[in-house]
């Protein structure tokens, strides 16, 4: 018996377009590779040096966080058409907006199987592998999950409401599905 995988991507799509993209990443078997999610209970306490003092929760990282998080800010040197929005990372998964900012293409490339470039699943191959190789090279033992989700934004209320859903995830990770011992 053979079993077909669900076509994840928008088949309609051209993916290396102008328009902003949702991407979760997840380490392999939702292992907490990055770190463990610290609470703040007093409020302000330790995370006032955080780019967003106000949320009480944070990631603790471990080394490869830490390399993930530098290599996700590099991305735009390796795209310079590519910016950064919103992201985060978490114990076992990151959450990013990357906007592709492109002069519009006159010929419309949909989602097919077959080599990619200059585009979301090059982006995301790109950078899994960096870091993956940058693992390898410091003996940090660390494996990614072989796909990733994504979603096309398509309106500026819902860009606000993943922005909100990023910077709060670190708050909500005790009811997280992909934490591992969500209550």
């Amino acid at each position: 018996m053979t079993h077909k995988r669900k076509h994840i991507r928008w088949r309609r799509w051209d993916y290396s377009s102008l328009g902003a993209y949702f991407v979760t990443i997840c380490t392999k078997r939702k292992y907490c590779y990055f770190g463990g999610i610290k609470k703040d209970l007093r409020g302000m306490g330790e995370n006032k040096e955080l780019p967003f003092p106000e949320l009480d929760s944070y990631l603790i990282s471990t080394p490869i966080a830490k390399i993930a998080y530098q290599h996700w800010l590099e991305i735009p040197k390796h795209y310079p058409f590519v910016a950064l929005d919103a992201f985060v990372i978490m114990p076992n998964h990151l959450h990013g907006i990357l906007i592709f900012d492109k002069e519009i293409s006159e010929n419309w490339n949909t989602n097919t199987f077959g080599p990619q470039k200059d585009n979301l699943p090059d982006v995301i191959r790109t950078y899994k592998a960096s870091v993956k190789r940058k693992a390898n090279k410091t003996d940090i033992s660390f494996f990614w999950q072989s796909r990733y989700h994504d979603r096309v934004i398509r309106n500026y209320l819902e860009m606000k409401n993943i922005q909100n859903y990023i910077w709060n995830n670190p708050a909500n990770w005790d009811t997280d599905l992909e934490n591992p011992d969500r209550t």
